[in-house]
């Protein structure tokens, strides 16, 4: 084995016999879980809201040149 090999080894041994979380180290990971829930929630809900907003803008835009196309053909039949 070479030295970086023995080193992972090391690590990996220390790693296993790590004492398990205090309960204000569980409360610290409970608590950043949570924050991180939230905020990828907000991120998503932001984008379908931005998308929704997106798509009835298009959609706005889509009845007012309808509604100048029949005002301009009704202009041109009188």
């Amino acid at each position: 084995m070479n030295q970086y090999e023995i080193e992972q080894i090391e690590k990996d041994v220390q790693a296993n016999f790590r004492l398990p979380l205090s309960y204000a180290g569980w409360a610290d990971v409970e608590r950043h879980a949570r924050e991180e829930r939230a905020r990828v929630l907000g991120q998503a809900f932001a984008e379908v809201f931005r998308a929704l907003v997106t798509k009835l803008a298009g959609f706005g835009r889509q009845i007012r040149t309808t509604a100048a196309q029949c005002t301009d053909a009704r202009l041109k039949h009188s």
